[in-house]
């Protein structure tokens, strides 16, 4: 091996950033940067392994964990809600069912969604629609959207038959949408169940 080549020169250099990484450490004042640099270089590896830590100081805690428990699925590792399965028609549907126009209550399900949400579907760079706003109605209208239901054309009209507007807040733990549809007038409700129900006179099923 010839002295002057690419390799040796990228020998020295190795061994030139050793010594003075050894120099850096022995020095009490150098200790902090060494500690930074060692505590960043995990951040990457952890990284590679899917595990996005976004504080240093919590990469030896993050690099120890075997599991990881999260109320809300998905919001952890994607920040996105995924619906799983739903009930309608006295019945649980699960995955993305071919025959979801078919269900009987699923007008309803669709109005519900999209007249009562304060999300918004955004064309995004792709050219395709995407959800913005709370994760939980982006979930909601992405079900919609695997479901083949032109959730854009639906959401886009609804200001024009929207009456009246109540947000939700900790308070009343409910919101509220009453929506012109031809000649009916009907009101959406979203919230807490038990205080949902209690402003229920009738059931569609159980």
């Amino acid at each position: 091996m010839s002295f002057f080549s690419v390799q040796t020169l990228n020998t020295l250099v190795n061994y030139l950033i050793l010594s003075i990484t050894v120099i850096v450490v022995a020095v009490p004042e150098g200790l902090p940067l060494a500690v930074t640099i060692s505590l960043a270089y995990s951040v990457m590896q952890m990284k590679k392994e899917n595990n996005l830590v976004r504080r240093l100081d919590a990469s030896e805690t993050m690099g120890g964990a075997n599991e990881i428990c999260t109320d809300k699925t998905g919001t952890l590792t994607k920040n996105q809600m995924t619906v799983q399965a739903i009930y309608i028609d006295k019945q649980v549907v699960s995955g993305r069912p071919r025959n979801f126009a078919e269900l009987k209550s699923q007008e309803l399900l669709t109005q519900g969604v999209l007249f009562n949400c304060s999300a918004r579907i955004e064309r995004n760079l792709a050219g395709n629609y995407e959800p913005r706003g709370n994760c939980t109605e982006q979930g909601l209208i992405r079900y919609l959207q695997e479901v083949r239901v032109p959730a854009h054309d639906i959401i886009r009209q609804k200001d024009d038959k929207i009456l009246q507007t109540i947000p939700f807040n900790s308070r009343r733990k409910r919101a509220c949408t009453a929506v012109q549809l031809g000649e009916t007038v009907r009101v959406f409700l979203k919230g807490a169940p038990e205080i949902v129900i209690e402003h229920c006179r009738f059931f569609i099923d159980a």
